[in-house]
């Protein structure tokens, strides 16, 4: 594993578990999941749907990850570590009721 890869696992790592906390939160506090493969999971298999997609999520970005070049491998895990930084700041944003102007 090289460095790059490891600051990159640690950030997807920590994005994820902030993701779930931030997600239970809004759930516990009445908002609705705005994904519609976790909020169908969520409906048929309760909050075990949000680990179940999250788990496939990661076995899809390590198989991902294996399989590339460093060089991709860099890229592929990069952009899952933008899209999860970016779905946590969207829940962060909706738990403080806070709307941005576009």
């Amino acid at each position: 594993m090289t460095r790059a890869h490891a600051v990159l696992w640690t950030v997807i790592v920590l994005a994820t578990v902030a993701d779930i906390l931030l997600t239970m939160t809004g759930l516990a506090n009445g908002f609705r999941e705005g994904n519609a493969v976790v909020a169908a999971s969520l409906s048929t298999l309760g909050l075990g749907g949000l680990f179940l997609v999250k788990f496939a999520a990661m076995v899809w970005l390590v198989a991902g990850w294996t399989l590339l070049s460093d060089r991709n491998a860099s890229i592929f895990l990069a952009l899952f570590a933008v899209v999860t930084l970016a779905v946590v700041a969207n829940n962060v944003l909706v738990l403080t009721g806070v709307t941005l102007p576009w």
